[in-house]
């Protein structure tokens, strides 16, 4: 709808111009000059300048506007109706029946024929026949060969053996003596260390304990340990090495020898003979013969059964439903445009014996 609008202003827009030229071209001259012709002449002295006015121009508008109905509306309905209705059919059982049937085989039949067969015979013939014969020859040869011969001598060997001495060694000991130590005594009595008191055995004092401490002397011995030397000794060793000699002896060896012996050798050869000979064959001949063969024959039966199936009824209904149309609008507008005209511009006053310049009309100018 905008483009309608914006198209139909730009045509408008358009009429209104080509007229206001039109209308100019009715007062002035039909030739149009360029802006450099407008200069004031020297002979006349008349000038020319642009002047725009502006021109009331009438359009009219059209607009289409958005119109909302409520019509009525027949719609058709489809409805799904379920329906039982009986039906018989037709179908074949399969049945196996014995039809004869004439049919051609083909049998094996043995049959005797003659031909001539060859045959291989076995001939002996004696050949002379030559052959190598390996003779052994017994020879002698002389062979060199080494032997190691083995030679024993003396030799002086540094030995060494392993040597214990005692050595002394001051150490210190200790000696463990016991010291007795007398205790309290009980009765009245004095020390039991005293003469008076004893051990306690007279009827006066009490008993008295007597305790022994241990006590350590060290002193000082003198002891003796093994000590392990190496001690160097030369002794004489036997070392026995062997010297290789060469030596030759007789030595006997078989020597095979080939030699070309004759002899007469029976050879068995195969010559091929043709004889005739009593072969049998077989045959295949064409016998015809009825066999039973099984074959599938349909018989036609009958069932009924419901069968329900679905049946779609249509019925119409009317309903109200709203229906936008675009209605047009007319309307007029008057609008100012711009128009560009040439008038022309007078010189300046002359004297008053002078008389007026006479200025061309104007040109046409858009």
């Amino acid at each position: 709808m905008k483009m309608w609008v914006g198209a139909l202003t730009v045509l408008s827009l358009l009429i209104a111009v080509d007229e206001s030229s039109a209308g100019h071209r009715k007062h002035g001259a039909s030739t149009c000059y360029t802006p450099a012709s407008y200069a004031p002449s020297s002979d006349t002295g008349c000038g020319y300048t642009y002047l725009t006015t502006y021109q009331d121009v009438t359009r009219t508008i059209c607009e289409y506007k958005a119109v909302t109905t409520m019509q009525n509306v027949t719609e058709n309905v489809v409805t799904p109706v379920n329906r039982t209705v009986p039906q018989t059919e037709t179908y074949y059982e399969t049945v196996m029946v014995n039809v004869p049937v004439q049919q051609t085989v083909y049998q094996c039949v043995p049959e005797t024929r003659t031909v001539q067969v060859a045959v291989s015979k076995p001939v002996t013939r004696n050949v002379q026949q030559s052959y190598q014969v390996c003779v052994p020859v017994n020879r002698t040869v002389q062979q060199s060969y080494q032997v190691a011969v083995p030679v024993t001598r003396s030799v002086a060997q540094t030995c060494y053996r392993t040597v214990y001495e005692q050595v002394p060694v001051v150490m210190t000991g200790y000696q463990t003596s016991y010291v007795p130590t007398c205790g309290p005594v009980s009765g009245g009595c004095g020390s039991p260390c005293d003469s008076g008191c004893g051990s306690g055995s007279d009827g006066g004092c009490g008993g008295a304990s007597v305790a022994y401490t241990p006590v350590c002397t060290p002193y000082t011995y003198t002891a003796y340990q093994s000590v392990a030397k190496n001690v160097a000794y030369t002794q004489m060793v036997n070392v026995t090495e062997y010297q290789y000699q060469t030596k030759t002896q007789n030595v006997t060896y078989v020597e095979n020898t080939f030699k070309t012996e004759t002899r007469s050798v029976p050879v068995t050869t195969y010559e091929t003979s043709y004889v005739n000979q009593q072969v049998t064959y077989n045959v295949m001949k064409a016998v015809t013969q009825t066999v039973n063969v099984q074959q599938c024959k349909y018989v036609p039966k009958t069932r009924t059964y419901n069968v329900t199936y679905t049946e779609y009824q249509t019925s119409q209904r009317t309903r109200q439903v709203p229906v936008t149309t675009y209605q047009p609008s007319y309307r007029t507008v008057v609008e100012k445009v711009p128009v560009t005209i040439c008038v022309p511009v007078a010189p300046a006053p002359a004297p008053a014996s002078a008389p007026a310049p006479a200025c061309a009309p104007a040109p046409c100018c858009y």
